[in-house]
């Protein structure tokens, strides 16, 4: 009888907590970016320490890096929404075998950083401004001089961004304003 309690009690807290739990990430503001179903992404596998601790941390920086280069670029009024689908960061996490306590992250040429991403620029009036999809990947992210994010953990990811915003969403806006 006490089985047949713990278990109901185990499928019902489950399910409670399935029901409270956020649907996706998301950083909102002028520049919205939204983290959709980041469990299928690529990799945004941790080395060591909490995985879901680490995925925010990814999810944060790179979110609040993209809202720092973007909002600038808007003009008075307008927004932007970037829904990212999948993440795959620079190297790739491999077991250390026993030479330490973790995984580690291996980063070489074969594992270049790559995010997909769909993204919105709307004015005052509800207009779309800008409209697109982008799977962005650096197959050169390690030949380049460092850059001023030379000392971040995701500084490979933060300049694939910077250089899309860039070189491709500075443009457009140029040419629609």
């Amino acid at each position: 009888m006490k089985q047949l309690i713990w278990l109901f009690s185990l499928v019902f807290c489950a399910g409670v907590a399935a029901q409270e739990a956020p649907e996706w990430p998301t950083q909102d503001g002028v520049v919205t970016v939204i983290w959709q179903q980041p469990e299928e992404y690529a990799d945004v596998r941790t080395g060591s320490g909490l995985q879901s601790r680490y995925q925010n941390h990814v999810f944060a920086t790179l979110g609040k890096e993209l809202q720092k280069s973007v909002t600038p670029l808007l003009q008075e009024g307008q927004q932007a929404r970037f829904v990212v689908t999948d993440l795959d960061l620079a190297g790739d996490v491999r077991p250390s075998f026993g030479a330490a306590s973790s995984d580690i992250r291996i980063v070489k040429s074969i594992y270049p950083p790559r995010i997909k991403f769909s993204y919105s620029i709307v004015g005052p009036d509800g207009q779309v401004v800008a409209l697109g999809e982008e799977d962005l990947r650096d197959m050169g992210f390690d030949s380049r001089p460092a850059t001023r994010h030379q000392n971040e953990a995701l500084r490979y990811e933060i300049r694939m961004l910077d250089e899309w915003v860039r070189r491709h969403l500075a443009k457009t806006l140029d040419a629609e304003g």
